[in-house]
Parts: structure tokens; sequence; C-alpha cells
């Protein structure tokens, strides 16, 4: 299996599932370099669970992991991705340039993250008022997706991950936000029920299985 595809994630004879259901049984995947990988199937097939895995939330069965040519575990992979999950994670008493702040010391960014991830957060919208002054619990449901994004989209790892990008984005911003990503190059996961025409996705795996 080593060298299957050189410069890639590879993860072969993963199995995982819930008490006595099994969702996932000796699944191989690649994700090559250069772009986003996109994950489709329909719902219940275990999508957003698969982002799990990978992001290291959930423990799964793996045979064998390679990243860029070296083995290691999953669990280990997980502490090079940045993972965009559905549910934005902010300590909503403080402000969005605060959460920020913490998130940069919580993932050990180097200086810089937190300008780049505000510049990344104004292109989706968000205003440097807004970032700065107001409590992410005051935002709206597509403010804190986009601070997400942004926060996300600004670190230094290696691998992203994200689970519905486009969901509460307006169509502006879903414009935007495609253009970070033909420009990012990083590799990386993508679910969404739409893609829009203009991504430029470097590989799609569907995945069938049964209802979760």
């Amino acid at each position: 299996m080593k060298g299957w595809l050189m410069g890639a994630l590879l993860i072969a004879g993963l199995s995982f599932g819930y008490d006595d259901a099994l969702l996932f049984e000796d699944l191989d995947l690649s994700f090559p370099e250069g772009g986003l990988t996109g994950i489709v199937g329909k719902n219940g097939t275990g999508k957003s669970t698969l982002c799990d895995i990978v992001a290291g939330i959930h423990a799964a069965e793996v045979q064998f992991c390679e990243w860029r040519g070296q083995s290691l575990h999953l669990a280990d992979f997980a502490q090079l991705v940045a993972y965009a999950s559905q549910e934005p994670e902010f300590f909503p008493a403080l402000t969005g340039i605060e959460n920020l702040e913490l998130l940069g010391l919580l993932l050990e960014q180097p200086d810089g993250y937190v300008a780049r991830t505000a510049e990344l957060a104004g292109l989706l919208g968000i205003s440097p008022e807004d970032l700065r002054r107001k409590q992410s619990g005051n935002y709206s449901g597509g403010m804190r997706e986009k601070l997400w994004l942004a926060a996300q989209l600004g670190t230094d790892r290696e691998f992203l991950i994200l689970d519905e990008p486009f969901e509460s984005l307006d169509s502006d911003s879903v414009d935007v936000l495609v253009g970070i990503l033909n420009e990012d190059q990083r590799s990386g996961i993508l679910v969404s029920h739409v893609v829009p025409a203009s991504l430029e996705l470097v590989d799609v795996i569907e995945l069938v299985g049964a209802e979760e």
C-alpha cells in the first residue's frame, strides 16, 4: 500500500461504526496534493462522520495511514488539520478578535495569525468594527460561519476540512470563498450538498453506506 499515491494523505482499511451498526468497513481513501477533494453521498452515508474521524474527533480502526510518504497514526495526523465543522466554536462573551486571539493560542499559531484571519474575515464581509467591538454571541449565524471559516483558513495547518462551508453564506460570500479556496491549494476535504461550478476540486469521492 505504501507509495499508493505519493504526496497525499492515504488511509487504508478504515472501519468505524456506532454501537452495533457498522458505517465504514475496510474503506480506502486517497486525498491528493494541490487542492480539495469533494466528498459526496446521500444523507446518512457518513460524510460528516468521516470529517470527524480525519480531524481526530472520532477514533476509527485504520490499517495504514501515510502523509507525504511518511507513515503515521491517524490520531497524530489530526494535529495537521484545520477543521471548519458545521458548528462554529466561539466564546459568546468575547468579541470576534478576542476569539481569534484565543484560538491562535490554543492552536499554537505563529505571529500574524490574527491579522491574517481578520483579513480573511473582512473579505467574507465582517467589518473591522464588528470584529473588534461586537461579542460573537451577538453575531448572526452567517457571521459566525464566516468567522469560523476565516479562523480555520487562516491557520498554518496543512490539511483543510470544510463541512458544508457554503450553507449559511450569501451568494457574494460564496464567490469570495471559492476564490480563496482556489488560491489556497492546500490538500483537504470538502463536504457540500451544492458545489459551486467555479470551485476547483482535485478529486471527488462518493460514499455509499447504510443509513446512520
